[in-house]
C-alpha cells in the first residue's frame, strides 16, 4: 500500500487505536527524513504520545504528511530541472548537485528535527568515531560548533563512513547543508 493508503487508515476514527498507530508506522516506512526511529521519536515529541492519545495521532499525521507533501513537489521542481539539463545535454547531473531523491531533513522544521535526530542517535549510546561523538554533544549542549570543532566537522563530513546519516544531519542543525 502507499503513502497516502496508509494515511486514509491513520485518520479513520472507525479503525482501533493499534490498527491506526501501525498504519502510521507504515507510513514512516514509506518516508522516514531523519531515519525511522528518529523520525518516530520527533513527531511523539512534538504531537504528544499517540499510542496513548487518539487526539495526537492526527496531529502527528499533518506534520508528517505536510512534510511529505513539501519533498514531493522538491522532487517534481528536481525532474522538470533534469529534463531540462537533459535537453542540454547535461546526461549526469555535477557529483555536487543537490539531489532530493532520498530527503535529508525534515521539511517545515530541519533544524528542530535534526537536532532531535542527533539527541536520539546521542541517546541510544550509539558508537562512533569519537570526533563524531564529540561533535554530537557539541550540539546537544550548546547547538554549535566552536572554531576547532568546526574544523573536525569539515573534515568528518568530507569522509565517508558508518556515521554518515547523523553527520548529514549534524550539517543540517550548523546550516551546512
Amino acid at each position: 500500500m502507499s503513502f497516502a493508503g496508509y494515511a486514509r487508515k491513520v485518520l479513520d476514527t472507525s479503525l482501533p487505536l493499534g490498527s491506526r498507530v501501525n498504519a502510521f508506522a507504515r507510513c514512516l516506512g514509506h518516508y522516514h527524513p531523519i531515519g525511522y526511529e528518529a523520525s518516530f521519536s520527533f513527531l511523539r515529541f512534538v504531537a504528544g504520545d499517540f499510542n496513548h492519545d487518539p487526539a495526537a495521532l492526527p496531529r502527528a499525521m499533518e506534520l508528517l504528511t505536510a512534510s511529505y507533501t513539501a519533498w514531493q513537489a522538491e522532487l517534481r521542481a528536481y525532474a522538470v530541472l533534469r529534463r531540462h539539463a537533459k535537453r542540454l545535454g547535461y546526461r549526469v547531473p555535477h557529483p555536487s548537485a543537490v539531489n532530493p531523491s532520498r530527503p535529508s531533513h525534515w521539511y517545515g522544521a530541519p533544524h528542530e528535527a535534526a537536532l532531535h535526530a542527533v539527541w536520539v542517535w546521542y541517546s541510544k549510546g550509539a558508537s562512533a568515531d569519537i570526533d563524531v561523538h564529540s561533535l554530537a554533544v557539541a550540539l546537544l549542549e550548546r547547538g554549535r560548533f566552536t572554531a576547532a570543532q568546526r574544523e573536525i566537522f569539515e573534515q568528518v563530513l568530507a569522509e565517508p563512513g558508518e556515521s554518515r546519516g547523523i553527520v548529514r544531519q549534524m550539517a543540517v542543525v550548523v546550516g551546512n547543508s
